[in-house]
């Protein structure tokens, strides 16, 4: 009876740390596309512990998803530093690299998916076509 006993708090007690483990909820919250609260989870495990190469990986896959890639950028090069033989790390600097330098002229004004800035033809009074920063790219693949 007490070694049951014991085994079921055992079982409870792991149950409850894997519960509020940020590493596996913010995976989980990225899996069901909910990018803004896995940044949160990631950023949590990243203030636990600041050497921490996969929270900082996983917060930059996040970050990329909503957008700022230049925040995503910067933590994957910390990343890449802290373990520089992680090869997934390594393909996401790439990844994002490669991407950014497509699109520097947009990066560089700022915009972010889903922006533009339609001057209005003044003769006709209709907005001109340009071109919208394409999405980031997809890091954490699943």
């Amino acid at each position: 009876m007490k070694k049951l006993m014991i085994t079921s708090l055992l079982m409870m007690s792991v149950h409850t740390a894997l519960a509020q483990d940020p590493h596996i909820d913010g995976r989980r919250l990225l899996a069901e596309g909910n990018n803004q609260a896995a940044g949160q989870k990631f950023a949590e495990a990243a203030r636990v512990n600041p050497f921490d190469a996969a929270a900082l990986n996983n917060q930059a896959v996040a970050l990329a998803a909503q957008g700022d890639v230049e925040k995503a950028l910067h933590l994957l090069e910390r990343a890449n530093r802290l373990s520089p033989n992680r090869a997934d790390i390594q393909a996401n600097l790439t990844e994002l690299r490669n991407w950014m330098n497509r699109n520097t002229p947009q990066v560089l004004l700022g915009q972010k998916p889903g922006m533009q800035t339609v001057p209005a033809n003044a003769q006709s009074g209709t907005a001109a076509k340009v071109d919208l920063l394409p999405e980031p790219p997809p890091l954490w693949k699943k």
